[in-house]
């Protein structure tokens, strides 16, 4: 939403708003799953990852986040205002943090912002959906080949770029990093993908299409 805003441009944007400012270092915890939200984060420097860490320590990568992109919104402003999962510096980072009662009013006095936060709202809602429909699939396959043609569909090519190491894309599907690259490999050996490292190219979408109706 504020992506390509500068540090400066961010501090600026927000002039009129009361906000803390928190520097993390890498791996820092920012916010523990199930504790309090009441304030919304807006990444002013470095990156954030939003992670489940489950009981197996197994960890699925939800999402994210960059300079500019605002995370804990959702949970503020619902009834629980608990954290649904672990929020991770995964680089060093500084986030601004405005109490939920200050945003709503800046929200009302700037009503081009208040149209960008919902437009932004609104995407990670279907975002999160796309996810919990690809942990859904019970096979390694079916989760990469839904994966595979989502992307395809936003990108608007069969040449995927991913925005992600191989780490967090096995995280973000729930799986083993060893079981996404042998399968990856698999699928590969039968025509229906080749990749490089950060490309993956569909070779034969229809076949990835009925592999999710198995």
């Amino acid at each position: 939403m504020l992506r390509n805003k500068t540090k400066k441009e961010l501090l600026d944007f927000f002039k009129d708003v009361k906000f803390n400012i928190y520097k993390y270092s890498k791996n820092d915890i920012i916010a523990l799953e199930k504790s309090p939200c009441n304030k919304i984060g807006l990444v002013l420097d470095g990156n954030v990852d939003i992670k489940r860490i489950l009981t197996s320590n197994k960890v699925v990568h939800l999402s994210s986040f960059s300079r500019g992109c605002l995370f804990g919104e959702i949970i503020a402003f619902s009834d629980e205002k608990l954290y649904p999962a672990t929020v991770i510096s995964s680089s060093e980072s500084e986030i601004m943090f405005i109490d939920k009662d200050d945003f709503i009013h800046f929200c009302t006095n700037h009503p081009d912002f208040l149209k960008l936060f919902l437009n932004d709202l609104t995407n990670k809602i279907i975002t999160l959906n796309k996810s919990i429909t690809g942990l859904s699939f019970s096979s390694i396959k079916q989760k990469i080949c839904n994966f595979l043609i989502q992307e395809s569909n936003t990108q608007g090519s069969n040449f995927i770029k991913l925005n992600m190491t191989k780490q967090k894309l096995s995280e973000y599907l729930g799986v083993p990093r060893p079981s996404l690259s042998r399968e990856l490999i698999n699928m590969k050996d039968l025509g229906l993908i080749d990749y490089t490292r950060d490309i993956i190219k569909i070779l034969d979408k229809e076949a990835l299409e009925s592999i999710l109706m198995d």
